[in-house]
């Protein structure tokens, strides 16, 4: 805090940006010659109290989607608030068409906005504050750190008195309801809410757990690991597309009958050029070529180079076959063994190989996680720590990816692959993959090469969490094979590239 005869001096208000119990102003720092925003309140007012026995704490409170308090000051009978300045664009002004129509967003780009806003009420609600609900019109984008809550603490009192974790759980949903369909979700008369039709599957139950008044998120970071888990999986389409499919999947009716015409010109074109190949002078004229059917019962064999691209190699046709059609390359999920933790610089005790049972058991709110640590780099006691997953195929197989879902904030792994499980380190190899700076649902091409087990080494923790230190927590490990030309085994979810 800083001295009161002082900050009279320093900080000038210019223009009244917003009037009420905390009114908001433009102004200056002359110290520093630079725009800043002036909140103050009346100093013998109750808010004008609550204000002043909150600053102390919430000026400790930092996160790039909060307004930061930058200093406090008494001015005359008020008590004064400081912080940058306020962002020029606006949430609610990018929802506003020309015409004055409400704009809706692409699911996807909806759903990373929401994430934003709820990683910085999950920070607030970890020091122990609630704001009381966000609205489109108190969302702004700065340049330097994306989008960031302009009301409600640190920087200005709550919305609504009291302010519960509940409502702005609440207010979230309702924040990506508008944002994806343009308007807030109904009320029934019974007192539920219904959700437009519009609202991905993938997001609604999501959305319906935060509204529900009977099982609702327990808290902000159980819904964040859920946002996370499904951002990757929506399309990124116009946010006036109402159609629930994939890209893929309302791809297919066009794709397939082009797919039918190029296989069928492939055909033709192999018949030509074995109906032109010269005959062979000591052949006698009776044994002239002739084509056959293609044989369905050998495919092509589909192999994926070291750069990703897909090559495709006809076998050597005997006389008279034609080239048969190429059959596309799928995937399907690995059976895991087992999945373990692995420390060889440490105690895989500390590592909670209790916490291993809540990895991929399709609760997103639970995982298995690293210790806590002081710092980023494992408080300088070691390199790293991680995850040997022991496949459950019964010979080694092909690698395609690799899917892991955390709500970890920038954390960096590497990726080992190996026929076997490998006690140390240097027994894995080089990695076959590297991650850095991952939030959320993360999804690594491997290179094809047959493995037995995998290893995720970390080797960043990761932004510290709002209760201080740095740990890393993994809900789902999933592992994808490439098929070569074949239908995907039954039970699994093989898609096409």
């Amino acid at each position: 805090m800083t001295d009161p005869s002082v900050t009279r001096e320093r900080y000038e208000r210019h223009e009244l940006l917003q009037p009420g119990a905390v009114e908001t102003w433009s102004g200056l720092d002359r110290t520093l010659n630079r725009p800043v925003t002036i909140r103050r309140a009346s100093a013998d007012s109750e808010v004008g109290h609550r204000l002043r026995l909150q600053a102390k704490a919430l000026a400790q409170v930092e996160h790039h989607g909060l307004l930061h308090i930058l200093d406090t000051y008494d001015e005359a009978e008020h008590f004064a608030i400081v912080t940058e300045q306020l962002p020029a664009r606006l949430l609610v002004d990018e929802l506003t068409a020309p015409n004055g129509d409400i704009k809706r967003l692409a699911p996807s780009e909806a759903v990373r906005i929401v994430i934003a806003v709820t990683e910085a009420l999950a920070v607030l609600h970890g020091s122990g504050f609630a704001h009381g609900g966000v609205e489109v019109d108190c969302i702004g984008w700065r340049a330097e750190v994306g989008w960031v809550i302009l009301n409600g603490p640190p920087t200005d009192d709550a919305v609504t008195i009291p302010a519960t974790r509940r409502a702005d759980l609440v207010s979230v949903a309702v924040l990506a309801h508008r944002l994806i369909a343009g308007a807030a979700p109904q009320r029934r008369p019974d007192g539920t809410w219904e959700l437009d039709p519009v609202v991905p599957d993938v997001v609604a139950p999501v959305l319906a757990r935060a509204i529900s008044a009977s099982d609702p998120w327990p808290d902000m970071p159980s819904m964040l690991l859920a946002l996370r888990t499904v951002v990757d999986d929506l399309p990124h389409i116009d946010g006036s597309h109402t159609d629930r499919r994939s890209v893929w999947q309302a791809e297919r009716h066009w794709l397939a009958p082009v797919g039918v015409l190029v296989a069928a010109a492939a055909t033709l074109i192999g018949i030509a050029l074995l109906i032109e190949q010269p005959e062979d002078p000591d052949q006698p004229a009776a044994q002239a070529v002739t084509t056959t059917a293609p044989n369905v019962e050998a495919p092509p064999v589909v192999t994926v180079a070291p750069s990703g691209i897909t090559a495709v190699a006809t076998p050597a046709l005997p006389p008279a076959v034609s080239a048969p059609t190429t059959a596309p390359l799928r995937r399907a999920p690995v059976p895991l063994e087992s999945i373990t933790d692995f420390d060889p610089a440490g105690d895989d005790r500390i590592e909670h190989p209790e916490r291993l049972i809540f990895i991929n058991n399709d609760d997103p709110t639970t995982g298995w996680s690293t210790a806590r640590y002081s710092t980023r780099d494992f408080g300088g006691l070691k390199d790293g720590v991680g995850l040997v997953v022991v496949l459950g195929a019964d010979d080694p197989a092909p690698l395609n990816r690799l899917a892991i879902d955390s709500p970890t904030v920038g954390w960096s792994f590497e990726v080992y692959t190996s026929a076997e499980r490998n006690p140390t380190l240097i027994g894995w190899g080089s990695p076959v993959a590297v991650a850095q700076g991952i939030t959320g649902s993360t999804t690594l091409d491997l290179p094809g090469t047959d493995a037995a087990a995998l290893l995720v080494w970390i080797t960043d923790l990761g932004d510290e969490l709002p209760s201080g230190g740095h740990r890393v927590t993994v809900s789902r490990i999933e592992v994808s094979a490439a098929l070569l030309g074949a239908e995907a085994p039954p039970g699994t979810d093989a898609v096409t590239p």
